[in-house]
């Protein structure tokens, strides 16, 4: 029962007692008051009655004549004359039912007043004594009337007691609203903090709530700082803070393994000649300046632009991995300008080699192959000098670039025709638990082509160049919507993180959700990591809309901003998704093993579940129980599906 409810009824139970009270107390003394009145006109009106008669003389005839006039005014319940000698001269009495109140409430207040009697008189003779009784329905018609007037006010007076405490337990309980609003949130897996009320009993619920949330915050802060220092230290080279080959070459398979638009781009790599002999010539100190500056200006290129990775492949190797990127050339021509510049600026001559190669990778490219023809770029540019920029491409590599042009204006028109004709349709792939059950059914969207389904890394990339992005998402939600009620299972969508930006987006989102409850109830929808991180205010206005709809949200590719993950108490998301490059062969590597071990501790402490990205094989697939993690994608998750 509601607080207001509960209000009115109290304020009703309240007023009906002191009504109850007040009209027992009143009735009982306008009684006595009445009482004494009527008897009081009973005796003056029998004394005037009589001193009239007595004056005139009257004979018997006038006698009843008049006292029968005024008997039938009305005012009198009985007239009695009665001669000297007790015979009853003349006797008039009104029986019928009193109706001016109820019968219920004449008989709870019943009213004896005494009689008038007064002596009619000829001169000295006595004619008859005569009783006068007053009609009570008039006192009771007073009584009943105070009584209703009494009930009016009370109900007036409970009404507006009812609506001014309304009004003011409004006010009172304003705060409570945040209250709930905190609790639910908290329930939801979202820890956020409110402002105190001025309510002493509501300020100490919310700073409770408040210090639970601060501190899940804090721990998430701290958990998230404490294993991002860990990674460093794990993968990152200790002089340039770049990645080791180690951890980058498990990005660049992790890349390559991908069917997505982060399946195709481009590959660099910078050597820096005769490390050696630079150390004896310039000083140690002056070539960790160097690296130093080398890593510095190779993160920034990493952090400006999103899924990059840099790392040193060893002592005199630095590579650039630059998913979704088109240009190779003049990306890597960038990189190389940027290292000469630190090279320009430091003043050191005896660097006048920085060669450079760049290739383009694509869906379906081996690892070998690619790194085979960067590498013989890579000798190349070395032998030539004068820091040589070359870029290494395969056969068919060569002839997309001669159609370039071609290629974009083709690729316009089949995705345009595409989208017109509803020409997307869902892949299946199942998100397993470690014990083979399906968590859901990961459905990214695919183009048909031909009559077969064209896997995503050869039209996502154009997708994105093309800004289709978003209308692409608009397509695989429709489409998922449109299969729930025939699958059997939850469907995962993947959303781009341009998709973020576009408010329309959004609002599309969450009217197609509400308009279907109970398909949105079976729908996973997943960001990529980078987009979240770098839109966070707008995923969680997102995730404050989208979430009562009843959908889960989680975020895919989680492992390379691990310092961000304090920023996820509050969103209230339900999963993540950890990179593949962290799941690449972690049965040997206890680095990779002991990082996921405390990654999954934290995701767990705010309530998500942890997924693996692309579990290829039996060797990886049973590392995962010992580290923690709920479930996982790929092969070797199929493998084990039931």
């Amino acid at each position: 029962m509601s607080l207001y409810k509960q209000l009115w009824i109290g304020i009703a139970l309240l007023m009906t007692i002191a009504f109850g009270g007040s009209f027992i107390v009143s009735s009982i003394s306008a009684k006595a008051y009445l009482q004494e009145q009527l008897s009081i006109k009973n005796s003056d009106n029998a004394n005037a009655l009589a001193l009239s008669l007595s004056t005139a003389e009257a004979d018997p005839v006038m006698l009843e004549l008049t006292l029968s006039a005024q008997f039938d005014t009305g005012f009198y319940r009985s007239i009695r004359l009665v001669a000297p000698d007790g015979s009853e001269m003349l006797s008039r009495e009104d029986n019928s039912p009193i109706t001016e109140a109820p019968m219920w409430f004449v008989n709870l207040f019943i009213l004896k007043a005494d009689p008038g009697i007064s002596q009619i008189q000829n001169g000295w003779n006595q004619v008859g004594t005569l009783t006068l009784e007053s009609h009570s329905r008039f006192a009771y018609r007073a009584l009943w009337a105070s009584t209703l007037r009494l009930l009016g006010y009370f109900f007036v007076a409970a009404l507006f007691a009812g609506i001014a405490g309304t009004f003011l337990l409004r006010f009172i309980t304003k705060p409570l609203d945040a209250v709930v609003d905190q609790a639910q949130a908290i329930g939801e897996r979202r820890f956020i903090t409110t402002p105190e009320p001025n309510t002493l009993e509501f300020k100490a619920v919310v700073s409770s709530m408040n210090t639970l949330s601060s501190r899940i915050k804090d721990m998430l802060a701290q958990e998230a700082a404490r294993l991002e220092q860990w990674r460093k230290d794990a993968q990152l080279d200790a002089v340039t803070k770049l990645l080791n080959r180690g951890p980058f070459i498990g990005k660049l398979s992790a890349v390559l393994d991908r069917d997505d638009a982060s399946s195709s781009g481009v590959l660099m790599m910078i050597r820096l000649p005769g490390l050696i002999e630079l150390n004896r010539s310039e000083g140690r100190a002056v070539v960790d300046s160097l690296l130093t500056q080398f890593g510095s200006t190779l993160n920034k290129f990493a952090s400006d632009n999103q899924l990059w990775e840099a790392g040193r492949l060893n002592g005199s190797d630095f590579a650039v991995l630059a998913p979704a990127a088109e240009d190779a050339k003049n990306s890597a021509a960038l990189v190389q300008t940027s290292l000469l510049g630190v090279i320009k600026d430091l003043g050191i001559n005896a660097i006048n080699n920085l060669p450079a190669a760049t290739t383009s990778y694509h869906a379906g490219e081996s690892m070998g192959a690619i790194l085979s023809r960067l590498d013989a770029s890579l000798l190349n540019a070395e032998n030539e000098g004068n820091h040589t920029l070359l870029e290494a491409m395969a056969a068919k590599n060569e002839q997309e670039q001669a159609t370039a042009k071609d290629q974009s204006l083709h690729w316009k028109a089949l995705l345009s025709n595409a989208f017109e004709n509803n020409d997307f349709r869902l892949a299946s792939f199942p998100v397993v638990d470690l014990a083979g059950n399906l968590i859901h059914d990961e459905c990214p969207a695919r183009l048909v082509y031909d009559g077969e389904l064209m896997p995503a890394g050869q039209f996502l990339p154009w997708i994105n160049r093309l800004g289709m992005a978003t209308e692409l998402d608009k397509q695989a939600v429709r489409l998922a919507l449109n299969t729930l009620p025939i699958s059997e299972s939850p469907i995962g969508v993947n959303i781009s993180a341009s998709s973020l930006d576009d408010k329309d987006f959004i609002k599309w989102l969450y009217q197609e959700l509400k308009t279907t409850p109970k398909e949105s109830s079976c729908l996973w929808l997943e960001f990529p990591e980078y987009g979240v991180y770098q839109r966070l205010d707008a995923f969680r206005e997102m995730c404050r809309l989208i979430k009562p709809l009843g959908c889960r949200i989680g975020i895919e590719h989680v492992g390379q901003e691990i310092k961000q993950l304090g920023q996820l108490h509050d969103l209230g998301i339900d999963y993540v998704k950890i990179d593949s490059s962290m799941i690449r062969d972690v049965h040997q590597n206890p680095a990779n093993q002991t990082m996921l071990r405390a990654l999954c501790t934290i995701v767990h402490s705010i309530g998500l579940m942890a997924i693996a990205e692309l579990v290829m094989n039996e060797d990886e697939w049973n590392a995962l129980a010992g580290l923690g993690l709920d479930g996982a994608t790929g092969p070797a998750a199929e493998k084990h599906l039931k």
